[in-house]
């Protein structure tokens, strides 16, 4: 039978003096002290209610278990237990922010965790993927829109696979066309380099690159150079706008984590600047990462763990006809910016992105700020599947989550193609192509609202 434990939490201390001695009664030789300072430090009393659920089979853990645990020497559970949170004391979706699993494990008890992004949050201002992930207890459904988190248990994944592992559940869970692989059937897909896969010795770059294309990904690896530091951040924030996790490589720390979104823009810095393209990507001051060491929605920002300084690589799981990338479409558009094809103010900001058609289509169609012929040109244009979209804005316009000129581009373009937009426009021309023909409509246009689809701000 499945036990359900009911623990009410008043104090951080009701961890300690409630939760740890039930852990370590069902595990142990288990070490659950690193669960615990993590719950008593990034949860607290946000939750005033957990329920303790055992013994719950965990498929992640089940999939590592039947790899290497069930060969050792030294028994350890095949069972978890799963902790579920409440804000109150009322047990509803509304008060759900989440669940843990918590593994028989002597180095880190934690496992799988699903929680609400704003009881984890460590910035301000935060704008991230999520993807409505759910759980059942005693046949009630609970849903939470997060992003998933999982500690690596350093024999068959480390942090790499786990950086691997949550980017691909999430695209499984958000999207159809992709295949849902367990933490264990990501480690056997990984090459063999200098020795054997178990236990793991972590990943270098080419193995995770590889095993992104296992996955049905067709990857794209960045280095930061000294001579390009601002294209390689300009390029990582363009990605992540995009709303496309992607592992980040820290080679001094020998870390890997998962970029999931990114902090607050430095606007005083960005209002106050002389350029005249304006890049947003320069003003970024903090990216939001799920890292396995501790629980998910963490950043890499100044004032950190981890600085920008740190990241060094980033593998990017891109869609198979996404071709051009994203510094050569700022290169693309601050070539037609400065040869003054647009009419545009001396100064302007740019925010560049991929989408899906579709996507923008649909939130074209429900922008009610939107000019009803450009809107009806939009719906009509003929794309591809993904394309790159340029948005240009003055300042005020963007302190305002405003554009008055735009730019869609063909993603399946080639790197060497100097015109692969398919649309553009200023506040007085629109010009479109279709199939080889270009067409031209003088029309007064007025500023409407950005595009918010891709993230979602806390």
């Amino acid at each position: 039978m499945i036990d359900f434990n009911f623990i009410k939490i008043s104090s951080t201390q009701d961890y300690d003096n409630s939760l740890k001695n039930i852990l370590y009664t069902i595990f142990p030789v288990a070490n659950h002290s690193i669960l615990l300072n993590e719950l008593k430090t990034r949860i607290g009393i946000k939750a005033k209610l957990l329920i303790l659920e055992f013994p719950y089979r965990d498929y992640e853990f089940s999939s590592v278990y039947s790899l290497f645990y069930s060969k050792k020497h030294q028994k350890i559970s095949k069972d978890c237990i799963r902790l579920h949170f409440f804000s109150n004391e009322e047990i509803s979706n509304k008060t759900y922010i989440g669940n843990i699993v918590v593994r028989d494990s002597k180095i880190d008890s934690r496992g799988k965790g699903i929680f609400a992004p704003h009881i984890l949050t460590q910035s301000q201002q935060s704008y991230t993927v999520l993807s409505v992930f759910n759980a059942n207890i005693m046949g009630k459904k609970f849903e939470i829109n997060t992003y998933p988190w999982m500690a690596q248990d350093t024999d068959i994944a480390v942090c790499a696979h786990v950086a691997v592992w949550s980017i691909n559940t999430y695209f499984a869970n958000k999207y159809p066309n992709y295949k849902q692989y367990s933490i264990g059937e990501i480690s056997e897909k990984v090459n063999e380099y200098l020795g054997r896969k178990t236990p793991s010795n972590g990943l270098n770059l080419m193995q995770v690159s590889d095993t992104f294309s296992k996955l049905g990904y067709f990857p794209l690896v960045l280095a930061k150079e000294k001579s390009s530091e601002k294209s390689f951040f300009q390029a990582v924030y363009s990605y992540i706008e995009s709303g496309i996790p992607m592992v980040g490589a820290m080679t001094k720390k020998a870390h890997a984590v998962a970029i999931i979104g990114h902090g607050k823009i430095d606007k005083t810095s960005l209002l106050s600047s002389e350029e005249n393209i304006i890049n947003i990507a320069d003003y970024l001051d903090e990216i939001i990462i799920s890292d396995d060491n501790q629980l998910a929605f963490t950043l890499i920002s100044k004032n950190s763990k981890y600085s920008l300084d740190d990241l060094d690589y980033v593998i990017i799981p891109l869609y198979e006809k996404m071709y051009i990338n994203a510094n050569i479409v700022f290169a693309r558009v601050k070539a037609i910016i400065e040869s003054n094809v647009l009419e545009l103010k001396k100064q302007v900001v740019v925010r560049i992105y991929l989408t899906s058609a579709r996507s923008f289509k649909r939130e074209a169609l429900e922008n009610n700020t939107m000019d009803t012929f450009l809107k009806s040109l939009i719906l009509k244009l003929h794309t591809p599947k993904f394309i790159w979209c340029v948005e240009i804005s003055t300042k005020d316009e963007y302190n305002n989550g405003k554009l008055s000129a735009l730019m869609i581009i063909d993603s399946t373009a080639g790197t060497y193609e100097n015109d692969p937009w398919l649309l553009m426009h200023d506040t007085k021309q629109i010009s479109w192509k279709d199939d080889t023909e270009v067409y031209k409509k003088n029309i007064l246009l007025s500023e409407y609202d950005i595009y918010k689809n891709n993230l979602k701000e806390l």
